[in-house]
């Protein structure tokens, strides 16, 4: 009778103890200290109770302390338990446009698309847009990033990405590149599955001219993750240094199906067409690179983008969009954005259908 007794207890403190510990995290989220409620989240999400809007709120947690990696990992889980819900994927596209990481944002925009209601597509298609083409203006970029590392350390893809930016834009009391390559080679050997990693390793040494340690590096990519990154930096590499133009042409020419609006693949494209005595797709080529980089001009593209995202409720904007997309070689981006065009009625969108 006692066993029986302490074991209905037991049963009772255990069931009452997770609306209680719900309702202390929602509390301390609601005055602002994130601080408390991110370990609070962290244990109810470890617990039987835990939902795609309790994942969601550790990641808002999280990344209100800025710890983006762990905030990424809550969105991931919070979208495979709600995938219809649109927050969690949303919240993720924000994060790989500040780290600039277009492969994994197709990937997750298109699961998006596919998983939330008609009416909540548009956001998606925002949200992918924008993280496919606008860049993060860099000196939030910077700084975000920064304040990520900063906040969790081990935040690996926030490291790679403020090395990359840093690569393409240095500044007075950046790193120089040998102090960038040596913390790659460093991370990648901590970290050898990291595509981001190899990437931006890979990228510096083609720079620096260091083709021998580079080829090698290459030739260390797993094959299971070779995707349009790996082309790329092949296509640069057999192009640069191995003075094989016929196999840098088609490692770009494959890179450019997932990275259609990368005026530098263009470019490298054109070096190797004319190289194998193909004048006239090398001049296509670089007349491509071109129109590229005069539709992707900063400012330029800022303005357009603000004006058709600010009017997503007309069909005007939604045609735009799809003409943006399909100019730089988004097709299926473009075509969405046309379904969206064709769903409006007399110029504004009809939300019914």
């Amino acid at each position: 009778m006692i066993l029986v007794l302490v074991s209905a207890t037991l049963v009772s403190r255990s069931v009452s103890r997770w609306p209680e510990l719900r309702d202390r995290a929602e509390a301390a989220a609601k005055r602002g200290d994130f601080a408390a409620s991110y370990p609070l989240w962290r244990e109810y999400n470890a617990g039987p109770r835990a939902s795609s809007e309790t994942w969601l709120s550790q990641a808002r947690a999280a990344l209100a302390l800025g710890h983006a990696a762990e905030g990424l990992r809550a969105l991931e889980r919070a979208a495979e338990i709600g995938p219809s819900d649109p927050e969690p994927w949303l919240l993720q596209l924000e994060i790989l446009r500040v780290e600039d990481r277009p492969v994994e944002a197709m990937r997750i925009g298109w699961a998006a698309y596919d998983a939330v209601p008609p009416p909540s597509r548009r956001n998606v298609l925002r949200a992918l847009t924008l993280a496919l083409l606008a860049d993060t203006p860099e000196p939030l970029a910077r700084s975000t990033l920064q304040r990520w590392v900063s906040e969790d350390s081990s935040d690996l893809e926030a490291r790679v990405a403020l090395l990359r930016r840093i690569a393409a834009n240095p500044r007075d009391g950046d790193p120089p590149r040998t102090a960038r390559i040596e913390n790659l080679e460093e991370l990648l050997k901590r970290h050898p599955e990291s595509v981001a990693t190899r990437d931006a390793l890979l990228h510096e040494l083609a720079d620096a001219g260091v083709s021998d340690r580079a080829a090698a590096v290459l030739e260390a990519w797993p094959k299971r993750d070779r995707d349009a990154r790996y082309d790329r930096i092949d296509g640069r590499l057999s192009l640069d240094f191995d003075r094989r133009p016929e196999h840098a042409a088609e490692a770009l020419k494959r890179a450019l199906i997932d990275l259609p609006h990368d005026w530098k693949i263009h470019y490298r494209l054109a070096r190797a067409l004319s190289s194998l005595g193909k004048p006239d797709e090398a001049r296509r080529e670089a007349d491509r690179v071109s129109s590229l980089r005069e539709i992707l001009d900063p400012e330029r593209l800022t303005k357009r983008l603000d004006a058709d995202l600010a009017a997503l409720h007309t069909r005007q904007a939604l045609v735009d969009l799809a003409d943006l997309c399909r100019t730089v070689g988004f097709d299926r981006l473009a075509d969405a954005w046309a379904e969206e065009s064709n769903r409006s009625t007399n110029g504004v969108l009809d939300l019914r259908r």
